[in-house]
């Protein structure tokens, strides 16, 4: 403004125009300021970058639909898997992702071991069961393995004493293959608790060659005077679910694939998730990009995830599981070894055999 006022006292204008200069400044000043300010501001704010910061890959149980870890050990996932990008936003303004693209996309072929494990204490048959079964693509071997039995007081949960039991002979299992690794009697307890009234439950727990112990392979009995019998504990399970999510389906060999969908990044740290589903064993190989209206957002990560398609429905092993209840309902005598492979167990229950396609039309809605 000083400077329209200044030019103006130099051309030698009249008082009257001067001063009509004077107001038409004060004019475009008061318009015009913060129509610039602002534009100037949303220009410094549009420079700002979004980034992918961060990323986790869980797998999608088949059963039910929940995400989890991958199997422990040698870290692998099923068929179905869940994408997790951290997306940091540095504007000011919500922005939104409007499409995931995959790209440089490989899918080796491969096989895995998987070797899990199920079972847990039959009160009909007063008899614990621990089964191993391969749900790899390939013949495995089940290593040494050690039970532990511990005795736990009533009132402290103290425990007491604990005795092992070392399953020393190794056993080849076969693609399919589920084989009893130890059937005992519990009925050898019973004495300790007649005898010992502080005694009331029971633990079982199972470690691997290392000594360490084994994810969700631990159980509790609770022994009853009256009936001088053991009984199961109660369990519960319980987790969140996956909500919708877009899909984007890697069944056919492709090198880049993408979905659009609409998730919102806030100022901050956001969460886009997407899932992927392929149709066969393998090694996925992948590079993400995200995009935001027009501009495309890389991870500089390079995605590398052994995937396996499960023999059994049952990815990860646990006490009380499918072939537990599988045993159960056969009524089994549980005096003979257990001796099943997947053409048998189809002839049975054809239920307990991993429908690759299942967790994606009944969680994702995938029209496959």
């Amino acid at each position: 403004m000083f400077i329209a006022i200044q030019n103006v006292q130099q051309n030698n204008l009249p008082i009257s125009q001067q001063w009509w200069w004077v107001v038409l400044a004060l004019i475009m000043t008061t318009i015009l300021g913060p129509f610039i300010v602002h534009s100037l501001k949303n220009g410094f704010d549009n420079a700002k970058k979004i980034y992918i910061v961060g990323n986790s890959i869980l797998n999608i149980n088949n059963r039910n639909g929940l995400p989890e870890p991958a199997t422990s050990g040698q870290q692998l996932y099923s068929n179905f898997i869940l994408n997790t990008l951290t997306v940091e936003n540095k504007r000011s303004t919500t922005q939104s992702v409007t499409e995931i693209e995959l790209y440089n996309i490989r899918k080796n072929n491969n096989d895995f071991q998987d070797i899990q494990y199920d079972g847990g204490f039959y009160e009909r048959n007063q008899k614990f069961v621990l089964l191993a079964y391969n749900n790899g693509t390939k013949e495995s071997m089940v290593d040494q393995y050690i039970v532990k039995f511990t005795r736990i007081e009533k009132d402290t949960f103290k425990e007491i004493y604990e005795t092992k039991k070392v399953l020393q002979n190794p056993l080849i299992l076969k693609s399919g293959d589920i084989k009893s690794l130890i059937i005992f009697p519990f009925d050898e307890f019973v004495s300790e608790f007649e005898q010992n009234s502080k005694l009331q439950f029971l633990e079982v727990s199972i470690f691997d060659n290392t000594g360490k112990e084994i994810p969700d392979l631990m159980l509790t009995v609770v022994y009853d005077r009256n009936e001088k019998r053991f009984h199961n504990s109660p369990r519960g399970f319980a987790g969140p679910g996956m909500g919708e999510v877009p899909l984007i389906n890697l069944l056919e060999d492709t090198k880049q694939k993408s979905v659009t969908c609409f998730q919102r990044l806030t100022h901050g740290s956001n969460d886009v998730k997407f899932t992927v589903l392929v149709d066969r064993s393998c090694e996925l190989k992948y590079n993400v990009a995200v995009k935001c209206g027009k501009k495309r957002i890389e991870d500089k990560q390079e995605y590398s995830i052994d995937i396996r398609v499960p023999v059994y429905k049952q990815e990860r092993g646990t006490f009380y599981g499918d072939f537990y209840l599988f045993l159960f309902k056969l009524n089994h005598a549980l005096n003979d070894d257990i001796d099943y492979n997947k053409d048998l167990i189809n002839t049975f229950n054809s239920e307990l055999i991993y429908d690759k396609y299942y967790a994606a039309r009944t969680f994702a809605n995938a029209k496959i």
